[in-house]
Parts: C-alpha cells; sequence; structure tokens
C-alpha cells in the first residue's frame, strides 16, 4: 500500500537514505544528473521548511520523495520548445524512489498525487524536467501523460545543463 504525507524533520534521514539510492541508479544510467551532491540535506530542510515535501511510504516504509513548488519556476521562463499553457501549475522537484519501491508504482503515484494538488489548488497543469538522458523518469512521464515542450537550461556548474520539460494540463481550461 502507497501513501504520503508531508515531510517532517524527523523524516529528514530517510529522505536523504532514499535520495542516495536513487543517486547511485541515477549514476548507472550513465548520466550525471544528482551525481554533484544535489540535492544536498539544507534543500530537503528547505523544501520541508516551505512546506513542499513530501513523504511516500509503500507498506509503512518511508520510500520515496517528491517537492512540488508553486509556480512561477524560474528556469522555466525560458523554453526552447513551448509550453502547454501559460497559466498557474505545480513543479514536480527531487522525485525519487529507493530501491525497494523502484518499479511498484510508486512514482506513478507521485506523479498522480502531483495531478491531483494542482486540481485542488486551481493549477492549469503540472511541470517536471529531468536529465534528458534520464530514460526512467522520461517514460514515466510520458506514461502518466505528461507532454514533452522542449529543453530548458539549468545553471549548474557541472555536467549537462539541459533538461527535457515536460507539462500535463489537469484542468478543461
Amino acid at each position: 500500500m502507497i501513501s504520503h504525507r508531508p515531510a517532517e524533520a524527523r523524516d529528514l534521514d530517510a529522505i536523504l537514505a532514499v535520495v542516495a539510492q536513487a543517486r547511485r541508479a541515477i549514476a548507472k544510467l550513465g548520466i550525471d544528473q544528482w551525481q554533484d551532491g544535489y540535492p544536498e540535506r539544507e534543500v530537503i530542510e528547505a523544501d520541508i521548511a516551505r512546506g513542499i515535501g513530501y513523504a511516500f511510504e509503500v507498506d509503512g516504509k518511508l520510500t520515496g520523495y517528491l517537492a512540488l513548488a508553486p509556480s512561477p519556476e524560474p528556469v522555466y521562463a525560458q523554453i526552447d520548445g513551448a509550453w502547454l499553457t501559460d497559466g498557474e501549475y505545480l513543479t514536480v522537484h527531487r522525485s525519487c524512489a529507493g530501491d525497494a519501491s523502484r518499479g511498484k508504482g510508486l512514482g506513478s503515484a507521485m506523479l498522480a498525487f502531483a495531478e491531483e494538488c494542482a486540481r485542488e489548488r486551481g493549477c492549469a497543469s503540472v511541470r517536471a524536467d529531468t536529465h534528458r538522458g534520464n530514460i526512467v523518469m522520461r517514460h514515466l512521464l510520458e506514461k502518466r501523460g505528461f507532454a514533452y515542450c522542449g529543453e530548458v537550461r539549468y545553471p549548474v556548474t557541472a555536467g549537462d545543463p539541459m533538461r527535457a520539460a515536460y507539462e500535463k494540463l489537469v484542468t478543461d481550461s
């Protein structure tokens, strides 16, 4: 059974363990995303303090994490491509699953939660981005009905700064 709740300070070590497992899984794909130590403890702490971090549990064990940031996402102002809408949106950041939950539907449940939150908040859509080579995340986004919109550039100091950008409309307007 998959459940979710707002992340709390007491979850920090478990979240960081999930991040470390996800970082290793990404490295196995041969890409440089998250290999510079991001997201650091301070980033997760800030998510929790802002109330945008969510802990996901599978059978009572914390094994997933994501942040849902309200618009605007500054990096999304310039896209090589086009967004589906100019409306309000939620941005999925730092989505990760631990080893024990990979392949068990957690990623899909996390995106479904993001879509539900966007609808409840009156947002037009959910946006997300990932490393161009992160085929696992790209497949998951496409499977959930997210449309590829182009590429955005992150101000990173190492590795590929370009990210594949996706959006899914969650309202009829």
